[in-house]
């Protein structure tokens, strides 16, 4: 071999020797989008031996906005909606756009700086209620879009598009904080725009309740309940609950009902928010689920067990709430919140909410966290792995969807 040739031959075998240490170098990553009622929220979690960093990405359009006709969408949106979902991955390459002189998220080029895993598109309670309305053009919806994701990161990355049941939504709600609280003696609370969930340990459970399975936590096998309230989301609850007229709160919670009248108290408001079945103090309305009959619209009572749970934690709405909130729009007409319409009824309505789960403040503290990243802990553990059966799809009357 002459001295040229084995330059070249070093030369080649050095480079292959450094892009196999580049490729072993890059830390494994996670991607999951929170596809909510509200809008749809990409996160990459990049997984440092046993800790996850996260990258907070950009929040577009919600998915089920085109399917159940809201924020002004309809069918003829379904493409460019799903083009925007997919293309944030792009977007999280770099800074946001600026907010307050900040980026309103910082670049992280997930293509470079990690080995993508997988790709979780995860919907919730505005997905289901989209799939109850139109099942034929939600499945479109979730082909289309993992079509599409699947060009951006290529084949060889596994894409899962579909709703969340609301076992698995509550479920990695609670293993969000479980390093936090790595007893797992805690309840969740998680209150959204569209739902409600309750998840908390629960070993003196019956396996019958389809609302209790056995989890894998720590390599160890954990039976928990979890179980979500569709409809008793705080934005969805005026239209859900029975209070005559759909979308119409209470005029007794209505914005700055105290303000002129020195006869309104809390109560008069609350006395009106009916988060039980008539005649009931335990039976927690499920305004969009249907029962095993096939009747939209149940009630559900939560195990006796429930009462023992000595931590609740507080996630989703429950954190952008203030001890002014009442005061404020209430027994007055401060500017400020997002909706005038319910800036009245939502802190008075979370307040009950809790009430009726027995959960009182001093067992109670909030969390901002997002389920997002229990669901990568699931992944990394397998935690579903043991399940049998699967968790039911409640908000469809016939079965899930074959996604």
């Amino acid at each position: 071999m002459n001295k040229f040739a084995l330059i070249v031959l070093t030369v080649l075998s050095l480079n292959s020797c450094t892009s196999k240490i580049t490729a072993q170098s890059k830390k494994p990553c996670y991607i999951v989008y929170d596809a909510g009622s509200s809008g749809t929220r990409l996160y990459i979690y990049e997984q440092l031996g046993a800790n996850l960093i996260s990258h907070e990405g950009p929040k577009v359009s919600a998915l089920a906005d085109p399917i159940r006709y809201t924020h002004g969408k309809d069918l003829s949106d379904l493409d460019t909606i799903t083009n925007e979902v997919a293309s944030a991955l792009d977007l999280i390459k770099l800074d946001g756009p600026l907010e307050e002189g900040k980026p309103k998220w910082s670049g992280f080029d997930w293509s470079k700086q990690c080995e993508a895993q997988s790709v979780k598109v995860f919907a919730t309670a505005g997905m289901r209620i989209a799939e109850q309305i139109n099942p034929a053009d939600s499945l479109v919806l979730w082909q289309t879009l993992a079509s599409k994701i699947n060009a951006k990161v290529g084949h060889n990355i596994k894409v899962e598009a579909r709703t969340l049941t609301g076992f698995e939504e509550g479920l990695f709600a609670w293993l969000s904080v479980k390093d936090v609280y790595p007893s797992g003696h805690y309840g969740m609370v998680e209150m959204g725009g569209a739902s409600s969930q309750i998840t908390f340990p629960c070993p003196q459970c019956s396996l019958a309740n389809d609302a209790v399975k056995t989890v894998t936590v720590d390599g160890k096998p954990i039976q928990i309940y979890s179980y979500s309230y569709l409809g008793l989301g705080q934005n969805e609850a005026p239209y859900s609950l029975p209070f005559g007229v759909a979308g119409q709160v209470p005029k007794s919670c209505s914005y700055g009902v105290g303000a002129n009248n020195p006869d309104w108290t809390i109560a008069s408001c609350a006395v009106e928010i009916p988060i039980t079945a008539k005649g009931s103090n335990t039976d927690i309305i499920d305004p969009y689920n249907y029962t095993k009959t096939g009747t939209k619209g149940t009630t559900n009572t939560l195990p006796a067990a429930h009462k023992n749970i000595p931590k609740w934690l507080l996630m989703g709405a429950f954190n952008y709430a203030k001890e002014t909130d009442i005061d404020d729009f209430c027994f007055n007409q401060h500017d400020g919140y997002y909706n005038a319409f319910t800036a009245c009824f939502n802190p008075i309505y979370l307040d009950k909410y809790l009430k009726t789960l027995n959960i009182q403040a001093e067992q109670s503290s909030k969390v901002d966290v997002s389920w997002t990243q229990g669901a990568v802990i699931c992944q990394i553990e397998n935690c579903l792995a043991t399940i049998t059966p699967p968790p039911v799809c409640r908000w469809m009357k016939s079965g899930c969807l074959a996604y």
